[in-house]
């Protein structure tokens, strides 16, 4: 009898303890995400951002080359500078847009005033309403590598990039922001109204394969009477519906698409124009210029504007991007990307 009473005593005792266990694992997340790594642009680097682009990466590999490929020493060295240099890389990304605001007089002390601040407060509430509640959300925010500090860091960044699109359209005129000005510019070359073919190249797919798929589309339509019904014919054919995708007609415009991509479909002036073969790092595209009525881009011409605003501020992001780095402290040295966990 005493044993049956000693065991529930200590059963006793561990659900009471179950609450402070979960804490301290929760707390030791958490305390683990502050330790400062390095400085960038101004502002301390922590460990729980690159913590949180470490794991989303490896998932990502993982998804793409094998499931198991972190769990065998010998394939996670395969795969270990690649990994680095994706991580590394994606970590500049929020200093490059608090490097580029300080540039146009946007500071620290702007991401720490009450307006920034007070709309992280409101984010963060909406999003532990629509995970349930406090406890929903801080288990959310475990699932995906994150730490709510990290979070509001991420929140603020998105504030100050605001905060640099107002400066540069509003205040400062740097990037175009009449219509009437930008649909001028349209109509100046600057933009096509087009519909593409796109193969892509998925996990070990043959790309010289996909290359030559993409040349014999190209030639088809080219040669084609009635561009709009041979691309409709060859979406539906066997030997390509599988490996293509016909979008619906829109337009490329200069600066928001990339330069390959600009380079071949501006030149098209005439409905039924084929580009050459554009290849990227996902996949082979043709583009086929459409018509359309003046009614057709008139319509668009907000959103168009918008994406061409927003395009040209990633432009000034990039510029100052390739001028920051991460100077690591000595904790920041001794981190090997293989050895980051997920959370038990």
């Amino acid at each position: 009898m005493r044993r049956i009473t000693k065991i529930l005593c200590v059963s006793l005792a561990l659900l009471l303890l179950l609450p402070t266990l979960c804490a301290c694992k929760k707390n030791k997340w958490e305390k683990e995400g502050k330790k400062k790594i390095g400085e960038c642009a101004g502002y301390d680097v922590l460990f729980e951002e690159l913590r949180f682009v470490t794991l989303y990466y490896k998932d990502s590999f993982a998804a793409t080359y094998g499931a198991d490929i972190w769990d065998n020493p010998e394939t996670a060295e395969q795969y270990r500078a690649e990994l680095e240099e994706t991580v590394w890389d994606m970590m500049l990304n929020n200093y490059a847009v608090l490097a580029a605001c300080s540039q146009y007089r946007i500071t620290k002390k702007d991401m720490e005033s009450d307006a920034i601040q007070n709309a992280v407060d409101e984010k963060i509430a909406q999003a532990k309403a629509e995970a349930g509640g406090e406890e929903a959300f801080q288990q959310m925010l475990k699932d995906s590598y994150m730490t709510e500090n990290f979070m509001r860091f991420s929140l603020a960044v998105t504030e100050m990039e605001y905060e640099l699109y107002y400066t540069l359209t509003d205040d400062l005129g740097v990037i175009m922001d009449d219509q009437e000005t930008f649909l001028d510019w349209l109509e100046d070359g600057n933009c096509t109204y087009v519909q593409h073919l796109f193969i892509r190249n998925d996990p070990h797919d043959d790309v010289e394969a996909n290359r030559a798929l993409a040349e014999k589309s190209r030639e088809r339509l080219y040669k084609s009477m009635d561009y709009k019904s041979e691309l409709e014919l060859m979406l539906g054919s066997a030997e390509t519906h599988e490996d293509t995708a016909v979008m619906t007609p829109y337009f490329v415009v200069q600066d928001v698409y990339s330069e390959d991509i600009t380079s071949a479909v501006l030149k098209m002036e005439q409905p039924g124009e084929v580009s050459e073969v554009v290849e990227t790092d996902d996949g082979f595209y043709v583009f086929v210029c459409m018509e359309y009525k003046t009614d057709t881009l008139l319509l668009q011409l907000s959103s168009l504007l918008h994406s061409y605003q927003w395009a040209k501020v990633q432009e000034e992001i990039d510029r100052h991007r390739s001028d920051i780095s991460i100077s690591l402290n000595d904790y920041g040295k001794s981190i090997d990307l293989l050895e980051i966990k997920k959370p038990d």
